[in-house]
């Protein structure tokens, strides 16, 4: 492309920034593109702020997704292990943490990141749940326990077909081998 179709089209891009036409960040990407000989400072300097800030807005959700499911997790073992709430209100609880998650996975279906996080959340949650009902209604029986990890693990791998996730395939086939080794052992 020549230099005078270049310099057209660079003029028509900074047109398009000035009147805000289309986002700035898009428009500092084609300035980047398009300017190689004819880049100014200014511009340059646009990039490296956009580029920031689109860092910026792909971490921070993250991270607080993150931070939700750990602390709900936390508070979830924290209420079942560390507290003399009655068995019912610690099931409802758990129950509700559950439920949250699950409506979280099917709201953020769409983005493919949230989504595997709170899976995961939801799986440890109704995992934690499971031994809970476990320790308190059969009284420690192992063969019934087996059988609940058993059915998780199943769980697991079905979700892990189904959509996709390596994460969970694989820790259904390696939940079913440590549950056969414990049960042989």
């Amino acid at each position: 492309m020549d230099s005078m179709r270049k310099q057209i089209i660079v003029n028509e891009i900074k047109l398009w920034k000035e009147n805000k036409m289309i986002p700035q960040e898009y428009c500092d990407f084609l300035l980047a593109l398009y300017s190689e000989d004819i880049q100014d400072q200014e511009s340059s300097e646009n990039i490296r702020k956009s580029k920031s800030r689109v860092v910026s807005k792909d971490i921070l959700p993250i991270l607080g997704v993150y931070l939700l499911v750990v602390c709900l997790l936390s508070i979830a073992v924290f209420v079942i292990y560390f507290t003399e709430f009655p068995f019912i209100l610690q099931t409802v609880i758990l129950t509700v943490f559950v439920g949250f998650l699950l409506w979280a996975c099917f709201y953020y279906s769409n983005k493919e990141f949230y989504f595997g996080i709170f899976l995961i959340g939801t799986a440890l949650l109704l995992l934690l749940l499971t031994v809970q009902l476990n320790d308190h209604l059969f009284h420690h029986n192992r063969s019934i326990l087996y059988i609940m990890l058993f059915i998780h693990c199943i769980l697991w791998l079905i979700v892990g077909k189904k959509f996709k996730l390596l994460f969970f395939t694989l820790s259904g086939i390696v939940g079913i081998i440590i549950i056969i080794i414990s049960i042989v052992i």
